[in-house]
């Protein structure tokens, strides 16, 4: 017999009694049975529930509606569906969760006739995830079922039902069961039909009492393409949070070795109570990476070397602290220098002298430039720039290309369009907060489109204050580009900025300008300068730079003596070392290691970036889910590494040697994951996000 053990109970912590919150007078597990019930290939419906006596409206109700009730364990609810499957003959159990109101009979059907075709312990349509949350799908047999209530020991395995089954299955790499995925050709994963919230329910009862009775699922997703209002209110929570939050209390494996990442993961889940966002930085999220996987967060770091907080020792091969350590991990030389400065007092009433030193050696690197303002950050420092260059020129338009941080006037692009960044770098930047009078002052052009520039220029001319680009960061700058920017800015009177904080000090000591042939009007410095201290520096011609006295642009960290301290001893040091040389050819190694790999394994990747900031990427329609499987591979074998490879001048050959030995393996890994369809099984985490996408 096949029979649906319906998961139910009315305790929720975050949404209690919700699966007996009504809509137009029925309550949810009402429409959960009703929609099961015209199920053709299911026998029987049983509601498998707790012996709370706050659950007797749940015995109830099945009562009145004459559906079998099986009460047991409230925390062991692995045990529950044993009994419940046993008392009631269940040969074939088909699990759904009674916070899925809009499951879908027909998805149903198709999911019990894929499992009755072929032979398989386990089969559903969540382990490559396709359909929306809330049409969840599981079937598996009688004999699985028991075999994992006599095996599992793990609280998550007893809580959540399944767990042992799947991760001791074929599609894990395992033997013990047989299990294969359900799957769809198109992605709406991202989608919510499931009731978790009271922003979920808002969803769901729009969807119910604007469509059809029984509708199919995709008429639901159509209903919410039409209205982003609705879809986007529950569209900041995770999915399947309840049990990643078990796979954390039992501090689950991560590493080869079996060594539990219990702090780490533990630190990411108070980060998520107590930080919007979880963390300061986006590229430093760890579902940028694999989250459940990544670390996160760090007790000690030193050349190339990272520790946990689990004291799992790493060789870092990735983002390299985003790019601003560019010598690498608490130089001894920068770290002296700072200490001294600390030891005569970081900051007082005065002014300290290294912010006069620090701008005769940027002025010294970069003859064209004459002055220079601080800041200790890169966003604020393109904000100094820009309010600067409409200052001098009185005007309140920016042309520009390229990445270039968080403020209004940057973000102000996507008000405008849906996603007007979404071709610089990040895409999904939402402008809320922005003004809305900022509407048409930021407009992008792309890198070597110079008919993009002119078009804005045709139709901004004499409203542009400035034109903004980074000088390169993935490709070179075809003949006659840089040359007609510049001509451009000239005619229109347009304030020239470089956004050097990610290129600068990457391939030479000085801007990427400096070798690209580019004079610009202002520069922006920041990142590498400091080797990891906040600094940030703009720098220009003197008649520009002195409109700063014409606004106000002030602070008082400003002034503190350790950011240019650091920053004199980083360019110092950078120069003497001939640091760009270096960090170019670790990355021109990288870069060619990837393609022979890719090569010898038969991947197909795009590699890209300038040798210091190098990047690859999956083609694959799964290439976030690779992503987050060579990140967890290369955990396993002592690496931090990612698909972004930013150098450091403490990266040796040794490093480079060693990275790519494991890469070899793990390539031939995801080659092999990639064939067989296993991606998503051999995942301990999430897939890597891509953009900007919110989490709490």
């Amino acid at each position: 017999m096949i029979a649906t053990i319906v998961q139910a109970r009315t305790g929720s912590t975050r949404l209690p009694n919700k699966i007996l919150m009504q809509v137009e007078d029925k309550p949810l597990l009402w429409y959960v049975i009703h929609r099961l019930k015209k199920a053709e290939r299911i026998q029987d419906i049983i509601i498998a529930t707790t012996t709370n006596d706050e659950d007797d409206a749940i015995q109830a109700v099945c009562d009145e509606w004459n559906v079998k009730c099986f009460r047991g364990s409230e925390d062991d609810v692995l045990d529950r569906y044993y009994q419940a499957a046993k008392k009631f003959g269940a040969e074939t159990i088909v699990r759904i969760t009674a916070d899925c109101p809009l499951i879908d009979f027909r998805v149903v059907d198709e999911v019990v006739q894929f499992f009755q075709s072929n032979d398989y312990d386990y089969i559903s349509n969540v382990l490559a995830p396709r359909y929306p949350d809330g049409m969840d799908i599981e079937v598996f047999r009688f004999s699985a079922l028991e075999k994992a209530w006599k095996e599992a020991e793990l609280k998550s395995d007893r809580e959540h039902v399944t767990p042992y089954i799947l991760n001791n299955s074929s599609f894990n790499g395992k033997k013990l069961f047989t299990a294969d995925n359900y799957g769809f050709d198109s992605d709406f994963s991202h989608l919510r039909l499931t009731v978790d919230e009271i922003e979920d329910f808002e969803v769901i009862k729009f969807l119910i009492k604007n469509t059809e009775p029984d509708a199919p699922w995709m008429d639901y997703v159509a209903l919410l393409t039409k209205n982003m209002d609705v879809m986007l209110k529950n569209a900041k929570y995770e999915r399947n949070e309840g049990y990643q939050k078990s796979l954390l209390e039992d501090k689950y494996q991560t590493l080869s070795g079996g060594e539990a990442q219990s702090k780490s993961l533990a630190m990411q889940e108070r980060a998520k109570q107590r930080i919007p966002g979880m963390t300061q930085l986006l590229s430093k999220r760890p579902d940028q990476f694999s989250l459940g996987v990544w670390p996160g967060y760090y007790k000690k770091a030193r050349g190339v070397e990272v520790w946990d907080l689990d004291d799992k020792r790493y060789i870092d091969m990735s983002i390299g602290g985003i790019g601003a350590n560019v010598l690498g991990y608490a130089d001894p030389d920068v770290d002296a220098a700072v200490s001294a400065a600390i030891r005569m007092g970081s900051s007082s009433s005065l002014n300290c002298p290294e912010e006069i030193e620090l701008a005769d050696l940027l002025c010294e690197i970069h003859p064209w430039a004459e002055k220079v303002r601080y800041a200790r950050t890169g966003g604020e420092s393109m904000a100094i720039a820009v309010r600067i260059a409409r200052a001098y020129t009185g005007r309140d338009k920016v042309a520009f290309c390229g990445y270039h941080g968080w403020h209004d006037w940057y973000l102000a692009a996507n008000l405008q369009t849906e996603n007007a960044l979404g071709e610089h770098l990040l895409p999904g930047l939402d402008p809320r907060g922005v003004p809305k009078g900022l509407k048409g002052t930021a407009l992008p052009f792309r890198y070597n489109q110079l008919d993009e520039l002119e078009t804005i220029v045709a139709k901004h001319k004499g409203e542009l204050a400035a034109i903004v680009m980074e000088p390169i960061r993935n490709d070179p700058p075809e003949p006659d580009f840089l040359e007609g920017v510049r001509t451009l800015a000239n005619e229109t009177g347009a304030v020239l900025i470089v956004d050097e904080i990610s290129a600068g000090f990457r391939m030479n000591s000085g801007g990427a300008h400096l070798m690209i042939g580019l004079e610009p009007d202002m520069a922006v410095f920041s990142k590498a300068i400091g080797n990891g201290y906040p600094i940030g520096a703009v720098i220009g011609k003197g008649e520009i730079m002195q409109a700063a006295q014409s606004t106000f642009i002030s602070s008082t960290c400003w002034t503190e003596r350790i950011g240019p301290t650091a920053a004199l001893t980083t360019i110092r040091k950078h120069k003497e070392t001939d640091a760009g040389k270096h960090l170019t050819d670790i990355g021109n190694q990288i870069q060619s290691g990837w393609r022979k790999l890719a090569k010898d394994h038969g991947l197909s990747i795009h590699v890209g970036g300038i040798p210091p900031l190098s990047h690859f990427s999956f083609d694959s329609e799964n290439a976030l889910g690779m992503k987050a499987l060579f990140v967890q591979l290369m955990l396993e074998k002592g690496f931090l590494a990612s698909t972004s490879f930013y150098a450091m001048y403490a990266h040796q050959v040794e490093h480079i040697k060693k990275y790519l030995q494991a890469a070899d393996d793990v390539f031939a890994q995801l080659k092999d994951a990639e064939e067989h369809g296993k991606i998503r099984g051999l995942l301990k985490g999430q897939p890597a996000i891509q953009g900007f996408k919110r989490l709490i």
